[in-house]
């Protein structure tokens, strides 16, 4: 029988070193506890839309943020005997969104969301919905103006009683869905909630492509103690917005400068 004393940490490392410079390196990352952070339950009333997202007065339940993220992270909700998957729905905006819906308008308290992957579960809780309400759509919504930074519009219903906090808008990529839902590659600040327009701004779109624009109305609730939470929402969408290509934006802006030229000549011939 022998006996010997434990290597050194310098020695170790010098081992180490050793293998990496034959090409062996030996992995030594540990997995690591998932953190959920974002979670959220409210009530969600979705017009007819292009982009993939279900319509329909509906609860949504889920995190904005669980990470690691993917298909080796599975996700559920659970409140009293009814358990219901929440898919990873991952955006531009949004890239460790995981979002479940249920049409069972009578769970309205608090859900555990229980993230797993191969280091074990994570639990945690989410809000109750204190007060569902339905959040009517907008009216009147259209899009017009500039091709790539087009002006938005809408009218507002009657939210009287309603607790409407706050209004914003969300751009939707067409051309590419992620696990069956398009992309969200855009949302705008927060506008008060009397805001009837936005103008989305430079460089969110793109020449030949198409999109839909969704107004948020939300009913955020802020408790005697603890952060405010989004209770109630609605969402309406338009219908496909089609950009045109490249090509004919330059002819647009050749036609735009070409009549200009013609404007100032017959100015000068006055």
């Amino acid at each position: 029988m022998t006996t010997g004393k434990w290597p050194t940490p310098a020695l170790v490392l010098s081992l180490l070193l050793i293998l990496c410079s034959f090409g062996t390196c030996v992995s030594t990352a540990l997995a690591t506890d998932i953190v959920v952070t974002g979670q959220f339950n409210f009530t969600d009333n979705r017009s007819v839309n292009p982009a993939g997202a279900f319509s329909g007065y509906l609860i949504a339940v889920g995190a904005t943020g669980i990470t690691p993220s993917g298909p080796g992270t599975t996700v559920r909700a659970t409140q009293g005997a009814t358990t219901i998957n929440v898919p990873f729905l991952p955006s531009t905006a949004f890239p460790n969104n995981y979002f479940g819906v249920t049409f069972d308008l009578s769970l309205t308290g608090a859900w555990t969301l229980t993230a797993s992957d191969a280091a074990g579960p994570v639990s945690i809780q989410t809000n109750a919905i204190p007060n569902p309400e339905v959040i009517p759509l907008v009216n009147n919504l259209q899009v017009g103006g500039p091709l790539l930074t087009p002006h938005v519009s809408w009218t507002l219903p009657d939210f009287t009683g309603l607790g409407v906090t706050r209004i914003f808008l969300r751009v939707r990529d067409l051309d590419h869905f992620i696990n069956g839902a398009s992309d969200i590659i855009f949302t705008s600040a927060f506008l008060a909630p009397t805001a009837t327009s936005f103008d989305i701004p430079p460089n969110v779109l793109s020449a030949g492509k198409h999109y839909s624009f969704d107004v948020l109305v939300d009913n955020i609730v802020t408790p005697p103690s603890g952060p405010g939470f989004l209770s109630n929402r609605s969402e309406t969408f338009t219908g496909v917005y089609s950009t045109p290509e490249a090509s004919t934006l330059i002819l647009l802006g050749l036609g735009a400068t070409g009549l200009t030229g013609v404007i100032r000549r017959r100015r000068r011939r006055m």
